[in-house]
C-alpha cells in the first residue's frame, strides 16, 4: 500500500506521509476508520521505525488522524477541514517555486508543470 522510492530525493517520512494523506482524500480511509499500523509499514516498506513514527506524528500534528493507545491510529472526521494541512501544502509550493526561480526556471515553465500534473491528476480519476 505504502511504496518508497529510496531513489527519490524527498525523505521517505515524507513519502509515507504524502502517500497516506492522498489515501484518506481519496476516500480509501474513510474518517475514523484504523490505518495500517507503524509496524506493518515498517515491515512492509524495509524502513526504520522511527521513520514511520516520524509520518504519524506529523499527520497528528496536522488534525489528519489522531492515536488511540494500545488500538492504533485512525483517521480524523476533519481531516482535511484543517487549515494547517492547506498551509503546509501551501509554504510548501512557495518554496520550491522560490527555489526554481532562483535556478532560473521561468514562471511559465512553472504554469505548465502545475497544468500537467493537475491534467494528469484528472485523467487518472
Amino acid at each position: 500500500m505504502i511504496n518508497i522510492d529510496k531513489q527519490s530525493r524527498v525523505p521517505a517520512y515524507e513519502q509515507i506521509k504524502n502517500q497516506l494523506m492522498t489515501l484518506i482524500l481519496v476516500g480509501t480511509f474513510p474518517p475514523h476508520s484504523q490505518l495500517p499500523s507503524i509496524r506493518s509499514i515498517t515491515a512492509s516498506a524495509g524502513l526504520n521505525i522511527n521513520t514511520v513514527k516520524k509520518a504519524f506524528s506529523d499527520l497528528e500534528s496536522y488534525g489528519v488522524i489522531y492515536t488511540v493507545p494500545g488500538k492504533g491510529s485512525f483517521v480524523s472526521e476533519k481531516a482535511f477541514s484543517n487549515d494547517t494541512v492547506k498551509q503546509s501544502a501551501l509554504s510548501d509550493i512557495s518554496s520550491a517555486v522560490e527555489t526554481a526561480r532562483a535556478k532560473g526556471i521561468r514562471k511559465q515553465e512553472i504554469i505548465e508543470i502545475l497544468n500537467k500534473i493537475y491534467t494528469e491528476e484528472e485523467t487518472e480519476q
